[in-house]
């Protein structure tokens, strides 16, 4: 297996650099390397909670465009349907993807509403035999114990893209294909987008 691990200084991020990352990159650069694309999220989430702390509609205003550029959300969303996608007509993929993608976004603004530049820390990145890219980080939390998180990433024509977050050993994408499964299994493909619909709607 060829790794290459790095422990980088990430814990403090420049306040200056912090509030123009976001604003001084192009949308459609894409990242060159998995580290790059994870210390992106990392920036746009302690910038959204800055700059937005008491409104997740705003939160997932701003950090929508990030979470699609360091994710592969289409990628995501048909592998957690697996079997089932080739049951889905081309207009029930379409809005599956878009609402997955808004489902994604505002989880990500629910969850991190008040972390700083001392949440996060990057341990270790290592390019798997797979030719995927596995990055661990740390999230700490007040009085509480720290969240061990790891990030499996691949590479696409528009640079390396999140597609999976386990966090304390748990595997959201396995989560979510359970979920998913259970929900396919006992209806169709307009009930899945249904109980998208609700989950939205309660964040």
């Amino acid at each position: 297996m060829m790794t290459h691990c790095a422990k980088p200084a990430l814990v403090i991020l420049p306040m200056i650099w912090l509030s123009g990352a976001l604003a001084q990159r192009p949308a459609s650069a894409g990242y060159e390397s998995p580290l790059a694309s994870v210390n992106a999220l990392h920036v746009g989430l302690i910038a959204a909670a800055r700059s937005e702390p008491n409104s997740i509609g705003r939160r997932y205003e701003q950090l929508a465009p990030l979470i699609s550029e360091t994710h592969d959300l289409p990628f995501i969303a048909q592998f957690a349907t697996r079997r089932y996608w080739d049951g889905f007509d081309a207009a029930q993929r379409e809005t599956f993807i878009e609402k997955f993608a808004r489902l994604s976004s505002m989880t990500y603004a629910a969850r991190f509403r008040t972390v700083s530049t001392e949440t996060f820390s990057i341990e270790s990145t290592k390019i798997l035999d797979s030719g995927r890219a596995m990055v661990t980080a740390t999230i700490r939390r007040d009085a509480q114990p720290a969240i061990p998180i790891e990030y499996l990433l691949h590479e696409t024509a528009a640079g390396w893209k999140i597609i999976n977050v386990i966090a304390d050993g748990v595997s959201d994408l396995a989560l979510k294909r359970a979920e998913y499964r259970a929900a396919l299994e006992d209806g169709n493909p307009d009930d899945l987008l249904s109980l998208l619909d609700e989950q939205i709607a309660a964040l």
